[in-house]
């Protein structure tokens, strides 16, 4: 795991508090021993104190700050191994903190992402942001994709006993998780926030039927109410996007009373 390695216009601690403690890696990096030291850009404090303890459990030493100004002043004191930052951090924007960041460190940036944050995550990935992670967090999920992000790192490694795959293809459909990007033949579409989850649900589901409230459920996180046409409107927009059609199907099929299936070996 690579360390931190600040620029000039960052202060580092003295020489002497890291005396004895530094280990080498064989591609000339060095990083303190122990847990995985993480920033986290949290506001409210009922979220920040669940995080610390969920994540303290999975080898990871968080420190918190409250807001994006802050943030950016610990960088150069702790040294963080990752940054992870809610899409709307107080005091500071969100794509200046992460182009800031960015200018000291190459450090894995994760943006929380939630409800209407779509535009303000596309701009966080624009100014240099690591990767997207729905927020409220899972932290078996955070977990993967900032072990996954980290440099030098295994991404398709087990972790949680499970593997946590970074990329996911099926057919002529690539999915990269981490750069939150879709490719239909090798050329990207552009999706929107709930689009790129549901469009990662079914291809780490292919070629099996998902009903629509387990689709909700995993990316609405809440219970599907009782009349709901919002996936069959997201469907029809991620049909389009992907040149796909409901009467002539390439990818996304209907299946009457029950929900979809992606099915990308015909295509």
């Amino acid at each position: 795991m690579t360390a931190f390695i600040p620029s000039a216009s960052v202060p580092r601690p003295s020489a002497a508090s890291d005396e004895g403690e530094r280990m080498e890696r064989s591609d000339g990096a060095d990083r303190l021993e122990g847990p995985v030291r993480v920033l986290l850009v949290e506001p409210e404090s009922e979220q920040s104190h669940q995080l610390v303890l969920s994540l303290s459990g999975h080898d990871m030493d968080i420190t918190v700050c409250v807001d994006g100004a802050e943030a950016l002043l610990r960088i150069g004191m702790i040294r963080p191994d990752a940054l992870i930052t809610s899409a709307a951090p107080p005091e500071i924007e969100l794509d200046t903190l992460v182009r800031v960041t960015r200018r000291a460190t190459d450090i894995p940036i994760l943006i929380g992402v939630g409800t209407g944050d779509s535009q303000l995550a596309l701009r966080a990935l624009a100014a240099g942001a690591t990767a997207c992670v729905n927020r409220p967090y899972r932290i078996p999920e955070l977990s993967a994709l900032l072990r996954g992000s980290l440099p030098g790192s295994d991404a398709s490694s087990p972790v949680d006993g499970a593997r946590q795959p970074v990329a996911l293809k099926s057919g002529s459909l690539e999915l990269d998780a981490l750069g939150h990007r879709l490719f239909v033949d090798g050329n990207p579409v552009n999706l929107a926030l709930r689009e790129f989850g549901i469009m990662d649900f079914l291809m780490r589901h292919s070629g099996r039927v998902v009903s629509r409230e387990e689709l909700w459920t995993e990316v609405w996180r809440k219970p599907l109410p009782p009349v709901n046409n919002t996936i069959a409107v997201h469907i029809r927009r991620l049909r389009h996007k992907l040149g796909d059609s409901e009467s002539q199907p390439r990818f996304i099929h209907t299946v009457r009373g029950i929900g979809y299936r992606l099915d990308t070996l015909t295509s």
